[in-house]
């Protein structure tokens, strides 16, 4: 562990990486505290508004704020900021009820406003990253929608990486007729196009399914898909370390075969593993982002990074007049770009080749 923490602070990317992937997961994990609204939230006569959170003007000095924008073109929904009018934002804003992963009550966000609570009623929400064009917070709607993005590459690389394991152990290990089969199906499923096998596996389903059935589909789709060309390299792996002289020992101490893959050949293969396990999370999170995307995905009421790319980004237009609405593609490139760096690092440092330089 001290090699790796060195090796890590020698990295910067390796090192911005791994404090970026923490944040997000952790603002996924409390996002019910974070976000200021909800994330299916209508605020009428606020669709397509650009951010509009600011740090100083004259009136309310230093601080977060808000600064009123008004509309001055309903066609092409432009807004301008209107001088001297600014609502203070403050912290730990009580609201509706919400719970925190579903069980703990909680009466209050981090941050927000007194826009609905105001007996003038000139308070004015705060919109971080602007509103879509229903009128609904980018900035909610991205953390909550992280939850999906984010958790269905880790559910997915479990899957995949597991099935792999399983069947390319046991081919690389055992041979014969099991190696065979096993790699006909594999080479049966690697043949076909990989998007349109989701697309074809994702369209003989039914389309009437809640959120929790449409995340589960998605996963055990993305998951079929993806084990087999780990599998085949799992199998070649185990086909070579089998021959090792600590395999054939542990063999003549009649030790169980899973016992002899799990413990003694597969932390030969850990560097490899951990970077089909890198690159397949962000793997996972773009497979969704398209399945949601082509609108086969995660829909409404439901929100996923993916989902909002859909509805958001129909154009370029579009994206040209309202660029905040491509935020959600911006943090898909932030979280495949980190977990690459953090891969290679993983790899390197798990690779029993590897030797530390001073």
């Amino acid at each position: 562990m001290n090699s790796l923490w060195r090796r890590l602070f020698r990295r910067p990317l390796a090192w911005g990486s791994l404090v970026v992937l923490v944040i997000l997961y952790l603002a996924m994990s409390l996002c019910e505290f974070l976000a200021p609204y909800d994330p299916n939230h209508l605020f009428e006569g606020h669709s397509d508004l650009p951010p509009n959170l600011i740090w100083y003007s004259p009136q309310e000095g230093l601080g977060p704020q808000v600064q009123t924008v008004a509309l001055v073109n309903g066609v092409t929904r432009e807004y301008v900021r209107v001088r001297g009018e600014y609502t203070p934002v403050k912290f730990f804003v009580p609201t509706d009820p919400v719970k925190l992963w579903g069980v703990i009550p909680l009466p209050f966000h981090l941050f927000g406003t007194d826009y609905g609570r105001d007996p003038a009623g000139k308070a004015q929400p705060v919109f971080v990253m602007g509103t879509d064009n229903l009128g609904r917070d980018v900035f909610s709607r991205i953390l909550y929608g992280s939850r999906i993005s984010l958790t269905i590459g880790f559910v997915g690389v479990f899957i995949s990486l597991g099935l792999a394991l399983i069947f390319g152990g046991l081919a690389g290990y055992y041979g014969g007729i099991w190696d065979w089969i096993i790699m006909r199906l594999c080479e049966f499923i690697i043949l076909i196009p990989g998007l349109y096998l989701i697309l074809f596996l994702r369209s003989i389903l039914s389309d009437h399914m809640d959120t929790g059935q449409s995340y589960m589909l998605i996963t055990v789709i993305l998951s079929f898909v993806g084990w087999p060309g780990t599998a085949r390299m799992i199998r070649g792996m185990v086909h070579a370390v089998k021959r090792q002289d600590f395999v054939s020992n542990a063999q003549l101490e009649s030790m169980p075969s899973l016992v002899i893959l799990f413990r003694h050949i597969v932390p030969q293969m850990s560097s490899i593993l951990i970077l089909s396990v890198t690159l397949g999370v962000p793997g996972f999170i773009l497979g969704e982002t398209a399945l949601s995307y082509l609108g086969l995905g995660i829909v409404d009421p439901a929100v996923s990074w993916g989902s909002m790319i859909n509805r958001d980004a129909t154009s370029v237009s579009n994206l040209l007049s309202f660029p905040w609405l491509f935020a959600p593609g911006i943090f898909l490139v932030i979280v495949t770009l980190a977990f690459n760096f953090l891969g290679e690092l993983l790899r390197d440092w798990a690779d029993p080749n590897w030797k530390e330089t001073a």
